[in-house]
C-alpha cells in the first residue's frame, strides 16, 4: 500500500518538469543529460512507490499557493480553479499534470497562475505585454528572455494536451501594496504561512498602486499543434525508458497473535 497521497504524480512525467524531456544529446535514445536525469528520478520513485520530494515549505512556494487564491478572486466566473487536482493523459498513463484551472469556452482553455517571489521575475514575465506583444508573440518573447520561460510554456502545452484544450493562458500576478494587509490577514492560521502573516511590506514582492504595471496580467494564446505533437513524441520516447512498477506485498498483522500476514501481492499503484 502506498504511503503517499498523490499516486498520479509518482513515477510519472509531470507538466511542471516535462521541459527536461525536450533536451537532446548523447544519452540513450538521443536524450540530453537533463532528460536522462529526470527519467532516472522517475524510475527511483517507481521503485520507492513514493515521491523523491517531501512537502516543501519554502517561502516562494507558500507565497505562490497563498496568493493564488487572491488571484482567483480577481478572475471572472468562467475560470474554474483546479490546482489541487492531478489529471492523467487519457491514453498515456505515465503523463500527468496539475493545471491551475480551466475555462470551458470555445476550444477549451487551460491556465496556470504564476505569482513570482521577485519583482525581477514578475517584470520579465509581463514586459512583453507592455511592449505591445500578445498571444504567441508574447509567449515567444518570454521563452527567449525569462529563465523559466520555456519551462512555463511547456507546462501549459503539456496541460493542454492532457486536457484536450485548444487555448492556454499564462496568468501573472503581483499584488499592489494596498492588497498586502488582506493577504497577511488571510495567511493567519494557514499551514506554512505564519511567516507571511507577520511579513513587512518591504519583504514581499508588491508593486506600487497606480504604477507602470497592473497587478493582474493574462497572456492568452492558441497552443500550436506542432508543439503538442513534439511534446507527445518526447514523452512517448521517454516512456520506453521507464521501468515497470514493482510488485509489492501488502502486509497486515494478525490482531490476535500479532503475526505478520501477507494479504496479497500487487503492482504498486
Amino acid at each position: 500500500m502506498s504511503i503517499t497521497k498523490n499516486i498520479n504524480r509518482i513515477g510519472s512525467f509531470t507538466s511542471s518538469e516535462v521541459v527536461a524531456l525536450t533536451t537532446t544529446g548523447k544519452g540513450e535514445l538521443g536524450f540530453g543529460a537533463p532528460a536522462i536525469t529526470y527519467i532516472k528520478e522517475k524510475n527511483m520513485e517507481r521503485r520507492l512507490d513514493m515521491s523523491l520530494d517531501s512537502e516543501a515549505d519554502a517561502k516562494p512556494l507558500t507565497w505562490g499557493k497563498r496568493v493564488e487564491k487572491n488571484v482567483f478572486d480577481l478572475l471572472g466566473m468562467e475560470y474554474i480553479l483546479t490546482s489541487t487536482e492531478t489529471d492523467v493523459h487519457p491514453r498515456i498513463d505515465y503523463w500527468a499534470g496539475s493545471k491551475d484551472g480551466i475555462k470551458y469556452d470555445e476550444g477549451k482553455t487551460v491556465f496556470d497562475i504564476k505569482c513570482p517571489f521577485t519583482r525581477k521575475s514578475f517584470c520579465g514575465l509581463v514586459q512583453p505585454l507592455y511592449d505591445g506583444l500578445t498571444g504567441m508573440d508574447a509567449m515567444n518573447a518570454i521563452r527567449k528572455e525569462h529563465k523559466d520561460g520555456e519551462k512555463y510554456y511547456l507546462q501549459l502545452v503539456s496541460n493542454s494536451v492532457i486536457n484536450n484544450c485548444r487555448f492556454a493562458e499564462l496568468i501573472v500576478y503581483a499584488p499592489y501594496q494596498s492588497e498586502l494587509d488582506l493577504i497577511r490577514l488571510e495567511a493567519q492560521g494557514e499551514d506554512n504561512c505564519m511567516w507571511l502573516a507577520f511579513a513587512s511590506d518591504d519583504s514581499l514582492p508588491y508593486i506600487r498602486n497606480n504604477g507602470y504595471y497592473k497587478n493582474l496580467n493574462i497572456i492568452r494564446f492558441e497552443v500550436p499543434q506542432a508543439d503538442k505533437d513534439m511534446l507527445t513524441e518526447c514523452v512517448l520516447k521517454a516512456g520506453k525508458l521507464l521501468i515497470e512498477r514493482p510488485i509489492v506485498s501488502v502486509v497486515i498483522h494478525d490482531q490476535i497473535n500479532g503475526v505478520p500476514v501477507v494479504v496479497h501481492d500487487k503492482v504498486a499503484d
